[in-house]
C-alpha cells in the first residue's frame, strides 16, 4: 500500500506532469528535426542512409537512441503512457473534490469570510432584492437563512479537465501508433508504364510516367508521378502525385518518396558470324527478361538459359551469382534454337557492360545495339487509423481551452444584517469585470480585500 500511495502521489504532482510534457515536447521536436525512417526520400536502408546523411557518429547514435523512429520507440511510448497515467491521476485527485464543492456549495458564511473576498460591498437592502438583481444578471442562486450564494460560469472550472480528456484521447491515439496495423507504411517501386499490386490490398498502382524537372543549377525542382489506382483491372482514380501532394484512396495516403534510374531494355542484335549481317534486333528486359524470344523473319528463337543482372563469381564456389539487386553487370547465357525447339543451333554468352564481345558457339552471336534507361518511381503508402482520434482529441482540447479561457467563474456571497446586506465576490478570472458588475448591481464597492480560499 505504501508503494501504491507513493506512486499515486508521484503521478498526482503537477511538477511531474510538467516534466513529462517537456520531455515529450523535446522528443517530438527531435523527431521532427531528424528524418524518420518511414518518411525519408531515399531507397537506401536506414543503416546506410543515416550515417551518410548525418555523419558516421551521429547517424549511428540517432539509430541507437531510436530517434530515427521516434514516435514508435519504446521510450517515447513509455513517456506517452506516463503522461496518460499522470493526467488520469491528477484529474481524479482534483476533480472529485472540485465537483463536490461546486455541486454542494456552502451558502452560510460568516461576515469575516465575505470581507476577505476580492470585491466587498455594503449597502442598504435585503436578500430578496439582492436575489432578484443577481437572477437578472444570470446567476444561479442558493439561500440558507440570512445568507445567499450566487454563481455563474461554473463550467469554466471544468475546462482544464475537459482539456485533460482531449489530451488523453490524443495520448491513446499516439500510443495506438505502436500497435500492429494502426500505423502502416509501405514502399512501392514502380517502373514507368507498369502496374504493381499493393501487397495485402485489393488495388494496384499504375505508373504512367515519372517526371523530374531540374533547376538551372542541376538540383531537382519537381518529382511527380502520373498514377492510377486499379481495382479488378479497372481504373478507378487517376492523379498526379507530387512531393507533399499525395493521392488518397481507401484510407491510404500515397506520397511521392523517391526515384531512381537504371538500365532498362537492352536492344540486342543477332548477327550472322560469317557475314556480319544483323538478322534481327531483340528487346531484352534487363530486370525481368522473357524465357525466350522469337526471332522475326526466321524460324529461330533465342532461349535464355541463365541471366544475372549483376554478375560475379562466388569467391568460395566459383559459381556465377548476383552481387546486388542493381542492374550493374548484366550477363546472359542463351542458345539459338529452331522455333519448335527440336534443334539447338548455337550457344552465346554476352556480358553487356563495358563493350565486351560475345563468346559463342555456332553461326550466330549477340551484340549490344543500345540500352534504354528505365525510370522507377518510389511511392510511400501511409495508412494511419489514429488520425480521426487525433483530430477528435484535439477538438476536445480546443473546446477545453475555449471554456477555460473565455468563460469566467464568478462567486458571490450575500449576508443580510440589520437591514443592510454585506456582499463578498470572487472571480477566478477577469476580476475587473466582476468589480464592474458588482458596482452596476449594488453600487460602488466599499473596498477590496485579498483573495482567500478559507471557508467558514
Amino acid at each position: 500500500m505504501a508503494l501504491l500511495d507513493r506512486t499515486w502521489d508521484f503521478f498526482a504532482s503537477t511538477k511531474v506532469a510538467s516534466w513529462i510534457i517537456i520531455a515529450l515536447a523535446v522528443a517530438s521536436i527531435l523527431g521532427t528535426l531528424i528524418e524518420q525512417e518511414s518518411l525519408y526520400q531515399d531507397w537506401r536502408p536506414p543503416h546506410l542512409y543515416y550515417p551518410d546523411r548525418y555523419g558516421e557518429f551521429w547517424g549511428n547514435l540517432f539509430m541507437k537512441l531510436g530517434l530515427t523512429h521516434t514516435y514508435s520507440s519504446v521510450w517515447y511510448v513509455a513517456l506517452v503512457l506516463m503522461l496518460i497515467v499522470s493526467l488520469v491521476i491528477c484529474s481524479l485527485h482534483r476533480l472529485v473534490p472540485l465537483h463536490r464543492m461546486l455541486t454542494r456549495p456552502q451558502v452560510w458564511k460568516l461576515p469575516h469570510f465575505l470581507r476577505k473576498q476580492q470585491v466587498v460591498l455594503e449597502t442598504a437592502g435585503d436578500l430578496d432584492q439582492a436575489e432578484a438583481k443577481l437572477k437578472r444578471a444570470g446567476y444561479r442562486i442558493w439561500r440558507d437563512r440570512e445568507c445567499l450564494y450566487a454563481e455563474k460560469g461554473r463550467l469554466s472550472r471544468y475546462g482544464p479537465y475537459i482539456l485533460h480528456i482531449g489530451l488523453l484521447v490524443v495520448g491513446f491515439a499516439a500510443f495506438a501508433k505502436a500497435l500492429p496495423g494502426w500505423d502502416e507504411v509501405r514502399d512501392v517501386w514502380i517502373p514507368d508504364g507498369q502496374t504493381v499490386k499493393v501487397p495485402g490490398e485489393n488495388f494496384a498502382i499504375t505508373n504512367h510516367k515519372f517526371t523530374m524537372e531540374l533547376y538551372e543549377n542541376g538540383l531537382p525542382s519537381l518529382y511527380a508521378t502520373d498514377a492510377s489506382i486499379i481495382v479488378d483491372g479497372e481504373e478507378v482514380l487517376r492523379r498526379t502525385i507530387e512531393v507533399n501532394k499525395p493521392l488518397s484512396y481507401g484510407g491510404w495516403d500515397i506520397y511521392q518518396a523517391s526515384w531512381r534510374e537504371e538500365p532498362g531494355v537492352a536492344h540486342l542484335r543477332l548477327v550472322e558470324a560469317d557475314t556480319g549481317q544483323a538478322v534481327a534486333t531483340i528487346p531484352f528486359d534487363l530486370r525481368d527478361p522473357a524465357p525466350e524470344y522469337a526471332i522475326e523473319g526466321t524460324d529461330l528463337k533465342l532461349v535464355v538459359l541463365t541471366y544475372l543482372h549483376d554478375f560475379i563469381l562466388d569467391p568460395e564456389t566459383n559459381e556465377p551469382m548476383n552481387a546486388s539487386y542493381e542492374v550493374r553487370n548484366p550477363v546472359v547465357f542463351a542458345e539459338v534454337a529452331t522455333a519448335d525447339g527440336a534443334e539447338m543451333v548455337g550457344r552465346i554468352a554476352l556480358a553487356m557492360a563495358g563493350g565486351q564481345q560475345a563468346v559463342y558457339m555456332g553461326p550466330y552471336y549477340l551484340e549490344v545495339e543500345r540500352v534504354d534507361s528505365r525510370w522507377y518511381t518510389a511511392l510511400k503508402l501511409h495508412h494511419d487509423k489514429t488520425v480521426p482520434y487525433m483530430y477528435f482529441g484535439l477538438a476536445i482540447v480546443f473546446v477545453g481551452m475555449l471554456i477555460t479561457f473565455f468563460i469566467y467563474h464568478w462567486q458571490v456571497w450575500v449576508r443580510e444584517e440589520n437591514g443592510e446586506i454585506l456582499i463578498g465576490a470572487r472571480a477566478h478570472k477577469n476580476r475587473f469585470a466582476l468589480t464592474r458588475e458588482m458596482k452596476r448591481l449594488f453600487g460602488a464597492p466599499q473596498g477590496e480585500g485579498q483573495s482567500s480560499n478559507d471557508t467558514a
